[in-house]
């Protein structure tokens, strides 16, 4: 002990008299009564802040990289071999050999017309002149693509994933998040056993690999088990990271964390994604550049410190007193070594009584497993009205560069307008809001015809997605108890990368209907506003600590409660924050 720590420790023990002493013993009873005394928010979590910058655009990444990989143009036509090495343009082309349509792009994209066009070619007949009429079609074997707004041929145009192999497109992106499915479990399993930093170490390692590998897929299949390994890394990329940084920061800045996270780090990225494919113009040198980032997984054992609760939760109280130690040291501070030892011993005590549960627990009383089925239901609801309208923008006949740049900058403006808006409103009526008004621009988007109009609507229904995905995240984890919390998180999870897998077949749908696609997007929004008005509102109330207080949460509220109308009740209650997340 150097003069200083012996210094504060004869001020401490002066100055605290045995009430003090059971009193300071009462009050460290977690890693987050404990944090406060070596620093919650200071240089340490400053550089912890800046650590997540990796993760969050590994996440951007791997969420939204596929879009481009697979992306197919618009316009395109049956490749007829006979017209290719002649002086045709590509307009010629479609006048002579593909059948006219009624609808955009005004041509049949699967059949060309039934013609011997060897036979007229040796005739030395001029074919623009000519007109073939006849209602004898064939099925396309080959396509031509119209590259002017996409400017390079991705795998899905090499392997021709087009008209009755469209479904190639969906089903890949698909076998993406079931990767994400079995990546969560083998992570799991190495997380509670190894520790998180293994764990991240492990799927971001398996990711980059695979990611590259991706740029020598030649086919359906092996292209699909790229992708399931790459999918690995999804989801538990940015979970583990995050969970890690939100321990280590003050639960009044933890706000903070989330949106500088997704509202700078993963919005940055996404925007600038859609650019980086559009310079390279080669899809698998993309899939080269955006596995960069994943090569983080080399130095994240150095810029990431283990999780205090896995230390906690596997008896290894030593490592966090080493922890709590460097990071007083890093935030300048200096404290009664007693304050350490009543930590560890606290520890010890709550480990003999802490009440095991399961995930099966939230399911055994009726409140709880109404909230948390209704929690489910909307997470899922979000995630296909939000990735529906990711896909929905390649459908928009503008430069889905632009859109879909223009569509992810609107995480920032979310972040902030919800950073300001949540506390005041609460969840529950910003949920509904921000789900209604989805349900209204997708409505809108689909009866609107012109195409900026269509994009507009596009972009303000991201904008609302944006905020109510953030909402949803928060809401999870201040309804579910304490002992459940992580597992229920994760259950939750688990069933929103189910939903990814289906989104991309809701835009397919509409080969039924035009329309259809975003007629579902709305009526989803629209049933997950309604499901939010059944959840209690959890502004400005202590977080459920217990099994029996997650049942009883929220039974004195009326169902008409918005928070900024009883204002004071709920600064009775301005401390919720204290509780653990």
């Amino acid at each position: 002990m150097n003069n200083g720590e012996m210094k504060m420790s004869k001020s401490l023990h002066n100055s605290i008299g045995p009430t003090e002493t059971s009193a300071l013993r009462s009050k460290l009873e977690t890693f987050d009564d404990v944090l406060p005394y070596v620093g919650d928010y200071g240089r340490y979590q400053r550089w912890l802040l800046l650590a997540l910058l990796p993760y969050g655009t590994i996440y951007a990444f791997l969420y939204f990289s596929q879009f481009f990989i697979t992306i197919i143009p618009v316009e395109y036509w049956c490749r007829v071999e006979e017209l290719m090495d002649s002086n045709f343009t590509q307009e010629d082309r479609i006048k002579i050999a593909i059948p006219p349509s009624n609808v955009y792009p005004y041509y049949d994209q699967c059949h060309r017309k039934d013609i011997n066009f060897t036979e007229l070619l040796k005739s030395g007949k001029d074919l623009r002149s000519l007109e073939f009429q006849t209602n004898k079609t064939v099925k396309c074997t080959r396509w031509e693509y119209n590259f002017t707004q996409i400017p390079y041929p991705s795998i899905g145009t090499e392997l021709d994933w087009v008209c009755d192999r469209e479904y190639l497109v969906s089903s890949a992106q698909a076998i993406f998040f079931c990767g994400s499915i079995v990546g969560g479990l083998l992570t799991g399993w190495i997380a509670d056993h190894k520790g998180r930093i293994p764990a991240l170490v492990f799927c971001n390692g398996i990711s980059f690999i695979s990611s590259i590998a991706t740029a020598s897929a030649n086919s359906f299949w092996t292209f699909s088990l790229c992708r399931f390994l790459t999918g690995m890394a999804f989801d538990n990329c940015i979970n583990i990271p995050l969970i890690i940084v939100l321990e280590y920061i003050g639960i009044s800045k933890r706000t903070l964390v989330v949106n500088i996270t997704f509202g700078v780090y993963f919005a940055v990225a996404s925007t600038i994604l859609p650019w980086i494919a559009y310079y390279i113009s080669n899809w698998r040198y993309f899939t080269y550049i955006s596995a960069i980032p994943l090569l983080s997984f080399i130095i994240t054992p150095w810029i990431l410190p283990e999780s205090a609760r896995w230390y906690v939760s596997n008896g290894k109280p030593d490592k966090v007193v080493e922890k709590l130690r460097r990071i007083a040291r890093i935030n300048g501070r200096k404290l009664d070594p007693r304050i350490y030892d009543t930590f560890v011993s606290n520890l010890e005590a709550s480990d003999r009584r802490r009440e095991t549960v399961t995930m099966f627990d939230l399911f055994k009383s009726p409140r709880l497993a109404k909230n948390t089925v209704l929690l489910i239901l909307i997470w899922c609801f979000i995630v296909l009205s939000f990735d529906g309208h990711i896909y929905s923008l390649k459908l928009i006949q503008s430069s889905v560069f632009v859109s879909f740049s223009i569509a992810c900058a609107t995480e920032i403006p979310a972040a902030l307008l919800l950073t300001l808006l949540l506390d005041r409103w609460g969840r529950r009526l910003c949920g509904f809001l921000t789900l209604i008004m989805t349900c209204f621009f997708s409505i809108a988007e689909l009866i609107l015809h012109s195409i900026v109009a269509k994009l507009a609507m596009s972009v303000m229904s991201r904008f609302c997605l944006n905020m109510a995905a953030n909402i949803g995240l928060q809401y999870a984890a201040e309804l579910l108890p304490t002992p459940v919390r992580s597992q229920g998180v994760s259950l939750i999870h688990t069933f929103g990368i189910l939903t990814h897998s289906l989104a991309p077949y809701v835009i397919d749908a509409r080969t039924i209907w035009e329309g259809f696609s975003m007629l579902i997007i709305g009526m989803v929004s629209f049933i997950g506003a309604v499901c939010v008005l059944f959840l209690p509102e959890s502004v400005g109330r202590s977080l459920p600590q217990t099994i029996k207080q997650g049942e009883e949460f929220g039974k004195d509220q009326s169902f008409w409660l918005i928070p900024c109308q009883e204002k004071s009740h709920f600064d009775k209650h301005r401390h919720y924050n204290s509780c653990e997340r």
